[in-house]
């Protein structure tokens, strides 16, 4: 039943993702005037599919990605409505609103991950931690901290730099109880935390959501695993780490597996990581992605026209080759590694 469950919710977050990528790419086209000629949910045989003046949609047998096939795309048909026939910016508009619209699912996973999380401590105490000088105190959760040693408490984050600065000497915290209006003063001594070298008592704080706060922190979150996958290719590239330290679908179900069961929150930090990679991954001037696409579009755009179409597909063909091999490098890597 795991198995299954595990199955059933990467194929909803790989569809999903892939999906939006291309929906990213359907929608800045219709804008640009190019026709779209198949919209396809899911790959393989037809299941069912709907005509209009100018698109076919359609869903396949198999629910993962799908695509969204552009007139003039692989030609040089330079008619009305080709893809071919649009200026070299408006190709570039087009080709990265892929990548755009990953990031823009990454932006909405974080945001509703923090929402749910909390992103703002407050000054109530959440948790004591068994065995520590507060739980040998009277501090209690839903204890609102007032003061520490006379001084009032604006926000938690003060809270470890008033105990650390009284070098371990009993610290006395003002509060007041959940349910009561009356502050009264408890004692507690600070031990020694010897991986942290400061001073803790053994208290959590209670968390709220500020939202407009969350919609930053979520943009931030995004920047941050694009910093991390370069920081990785890297330690790649200077031999720090070998190509084991990457995963592909494979991978990425056996991790999404792994997190069921510690909750939606961490399928969707899951999730939204995918599609920072994913949509930086298509990114890369690498032969047959978007980013080697653009890179074409803006040669195109300096040198005044497009480069010759049979160069650039053998180019495209050479590199679809090699990533296919690629995904079945990677592919037998995850076996060995989680199997």
């Amino acid at each position: 039943m795991n198995t299954i469950i595990t199955i059933l919710v990467s194929v909803i977050i790989f569809g999903v993702l892939i999906l939006s990528h291309e929906f990213g790419h359907f929608i800045v086209a219709r804008k640009c005037g190019v026709i779209v000629e198949e919209f396809a949910m899911g790959m393989g045989p037809v299941l069912w599919k709907k005509e209009t003046e100018e698109t076919t949609y359609s869903i396949r047998l198999f629910p993962i990605g799908g695509f969204c096939q552009m007139k003039g795309e692989d030609s040089e048909d330079n008619e009305e409505g080709s893809f071919s026939a649009l200026k070299p910016f408006k190709k570039i508009l087009v080709l990265c609103a892929g990548s755009a619209m990953n990031f823009i699912v990454a932006v909405i996973l974080f945001f509703t991950i923090i929402c749910f999380s909390g992103n703002v401590a407050t000054t109530t105490i959440a948790t004591v931690l068994e065995d520590s000088p507060a739980a040998l105190s009277e501090l209690r959760a839903g204890d609102e901290i007032i003061m520490i040693d006379g001084t009032a408490l604006g926000e938690w984050e003060e809270l470890s730099s008033l105990i650390n600065s009284k070098g371990g000497n009993p610290v006395t915290f003002t509060v007041v109880s959940e349910g009561e209006s009356v502050k009264k003063d408890i004692i507690v001594t600070p031990y020694l935390d010897e991986e942290t070298q400061s001073y803790k008592v053994g208290i959590t704080p209670e968390v709220t959501t500020n939202v407009f706060l969350a919609f930053f922190q979520a943009f931030g979150y995004v920047g941050t695993y694009i910093r991390l996958i370069f920081e990785v290719f890297g330690e790649l590239f200077g031999g720090v780490i070998g190509m084991e330290a990457f995963s592909g679908p494979i991978g990425a179900t056996v991790m999404i597996g792994q997190t069921i069961s510690m909750g939606f929150v961490y399928v969707l930090n899951i999730a939204a990581s995918i599609a920072v990679s994913l949509g930086l991954f298509n990114m890369f001037p690498f032969p047959a992605l978007d980013g080697s696409r653009v890179l074409f579009a803006f040669i195109e755009w300096i040198k005044g026209s497009p480069v010759n179409p049979k160069w650039e597909g053998a180019i495209h063909f050479a590199g679809l080759v090699f990533l296919m091999g690629f995904a079945v490098f990677i592919a037998y890597n995850d076996i060995v590694t989680f199997f």
